[in-house]
């Protein structure tokens, strides 16, 4: 399993959105989920993540990083 870097979309003053660092976590597969339009459901792939305090977040795949391990 691959530790990663999770993300979070946080709203600025400005009423602009900036990505933030959210924590450190495992990733442990892929996954799926969908979002809602007038036309019918869009579904887009994710990333299954463990957090150090056992949670398990489902997140879309621009808000994690892999890290590296330091082998290849």
């Amino acid at each position: 399993m691959r530790k990663v870097k999770t993300f979070k979309w946080e709203k600025n003053e400005d009423r602009t959105f900036s990505k933030v660092v959210d924590g450190e976590g495992v990733f442990i597969q892929y996954g799926t989920d969908y979002e809602e339009f007038e036309t019918g459901p869009g579904n887009f792939t994710t990333a299954v993540i463990e957090m150090p305090d056992g949670t398990v977040k489902n997140l879309a795949l621009d808000l994690i990083q892999f890290l590296t391990t330091g082998s290849t």
